[in-house]
């Protein structure tokens, strides 16, 4: 698609609930204060305030960080032709996963358990998402791993510029649970200490929990923090939760936005990696950027010491960082980074400090091949 013939997209407002912040302005700030939220190895929200009455915390989450989004955005209500996509990884699990343990240890009967785990479609999230926010127009559930929410910011961006909706409020939300902690740990890949992603002694990555919300209109307004400028989604197919080593997946969904975008790697100011800690994941996200990037690579970065992994929700916090990046006109450095891993060839943020940034990158990997790239702009730059 030739960008003259595209409708641009616009960022009008944020919405956030974190392990170290709930709105964007604390969340950076904890960044700014290199604060981890990590305890045990795990990012949770403590907050006193949280009343998820039958629902379950990861509705909550997801209703608040939305409406954060849409005050922000200067919206009261959403009409019935604005869309919704909500991404999530496991939806409503801590609604249910405790009785499922005890079905299966014959401490509750298949009655009471089916009371329990008739909330465990994921599609009941998104329903129950659009009763809070009293909407009945297009919405849509993505559930793809670990880049769910990249992966519906881009499709809310398509869905704008395909004009099925002038509004469209885009984001992800997960809340952690004993299946969940208990799968990972499985794997063998939790670090009991906050994630030192790129560092040679890193342990492991930092699962957490939250919620972070878009609003993307058709329309450029006084309200415009970014513009959604270009984005890439591609799948490697190469393991069922290991990414291709090269990052081939990785490589291709980078190029693909940088097309869109029809902008030149020079032109990228900061990216964002997914960046979670793991061995696997920090060499092929690294592979795919040095082969993309390779001496024209911007500084790089990865929060995820401070916040946490939200899994499906990852993707809409990090964008979120992403924009305030480029409203303060700050790149961050990527927490707990002492010792680089020689494998390791890519232009590290090392400090946090200001830098005159226009466009940014904002990287995915998931679980399954899936990878997912965005990029943002700054909403006062010139179109070519």
């Amino acid at each position: 698609m030739k960008k003259s013939d595209a409708k641009d997209v616009w960022v009008s407002g944020l919405g956030v609930l974190s392990c170290v912040g709930n709105s964007p302005a604390t969340l950076w700030s904890a960044i700014l204060e290199d604060r981890s939220g990590i305890e045990s190895g795990l990012g949770r929200i403590t907050s006193p305030d949280i009343t998820t009455g039958a629902f379950g915390r990861a509705l909550y989450f997801a209703a608040e960080a939305a409406k954060q989004a849409l005050k922000d955005a200067n919206i009261e209500k959403l009409d019935d032709d604005d869309g919704i996509i909500l991404a999530t990884t496991t939806g409503q699990i801590d609604c249910w996963d405790t009785g499922l343990v005890e079905f299966l240890n014959d401490s509750i009967t298949s009655t009471e358990f089916a009371t329990v785990f008739q909330g465990q479609s994921l599609g009941q999230m998104l329903d129950d998402l659009q009763g809070q926010l009293h909407h009945k127009g297009p919405s849509t559930l993505v559930a793809s791993a670990c880049g769910a929410a990249t992966q519906a910011i881009a499709l809310g961006a398509m869905w704008i510029r395909q004009g099925r909706v002038k509004r469209c409020l885009v984001g992800g939300s997960e809340a952690l649970c004993r299946l969940t902690v208990e799968g990972f740990k499985a794997l063998r890949l939790l670090s009991m200490q906050p994630a030192r992603p790129f560092d040679r002694d890193r342990a492991g990555i930092n699962l957490s929990e939250g919620a972070g919300f878009l609003v993307l209109e058709a329309t450029k307004s006084v309200r415009s923090v970014a513009k959604v400028a270009g984005y890439g989604l591609r799948t490697d197919a190469f393991h069922m939760t290991g990414p291709h080593p090269e990052g081939r997946g990785a490589q291709k969904a980078m190029r693909l936005a940088l097309s869109r975008a029809q902008l030149n790697p020079r032109d990228i100011s900061w990216i964002h990696a997914h960046g979670t800690g793991s061995d696997l994941n920090d060499l092929a996200e690294c592979a795919a950027l040095e082969s993309v990037f390779s001496a024209e690579m911007p500084p790089v970065s990865s929060t995820k010491r401070i916040h946490g992994h939200a899994l499906g929700a990852s993707g809409a916090i990090e964008s979120v960082i992403c924009i305030e990046a480029l409203r303060r006109q700050f790149i961050v450095k990527t927490g707990g980074l002492e010792n680089p891993d020689p494998r390791i060839a890519i232009h590290h943020s090392r400090e946090t400090r200001p830098l005159a940034v226009n466009h940014v990158m904002k990287n995915t990997l998931g679980f399954g091949g899936i990878n997912a790239s965005l990029i943002f702009s700054r909403p006062d730059l010139e179109s070519t």
